[in-house]
């Protein structure tokens, strides 16, 4: 995980240096992110891993996506401590529109969080979009996209 951050920390610092477009971002990605996918799956914290990364260029953008899967026991346990429901009543919440826009809630807020404390060196960079991709290991419980940032 020492490696995630450092080899992260020093692609913000030199996009943040030399990168002037969106094509500049994506070519001083691609080492990083082979070097991430070499390192995945990466634990973030007790019920998160980072199983992959892309930067991709296309049509004059650079879309930087985070996939993560999230451990549905971990992630029902504290549902579950803050609203006295079961299991199996909190898959099926998560299943409807409201807990789907709970979820997304949830995750937009990390990915706020992200964009003013990781990727500030990207917000004048025209053309850049990065998001996170989360997936569940228990197949019942929707993925969500959130994004963190995009710049037109």
């Amino acid at each position: 995980m020492k490696r995630y951050f450092i080899s992260t920390l020093f692609v913000f610092l030199s996009c943040n240096a030399f990168a002037q477009d969106a094509k500049q971002v994506c070519n001083e990605l691609k080492p990083v992110v082979m070097d991430l996918q070499k390192q995945s799956p990466i634990d973030v914290d007790y019920m998160t891993k980072l199983i992959g990364v892309q930067a991709i260029y296309a049509v004059n953008r650079c879309l930087l996506n985070y996939n993560y899967t999230i451990n549905s026991e971990s992630f029902l346990n504290e549902m579950m401590q803050t609203n006295n429901q079961t299991k199996e009543q909190n898959v099926s919440f998560l299943q409807t529109q409201d807990g789907l826009n709970t979820m997304q809630s949830v995750f937009d807020g990390i990915a706020k969080n992200a964009a003013n404390a990781h990727f500030k060196p990207f917000i004048n960079i025209k053309g850049v979009t990065i998001t996170y991709s989360y997936s569940f290991d228990n197949a019942d419980i929707p993925s969500v996209v959130a994004t963190v940032m995009e710049n037109k």
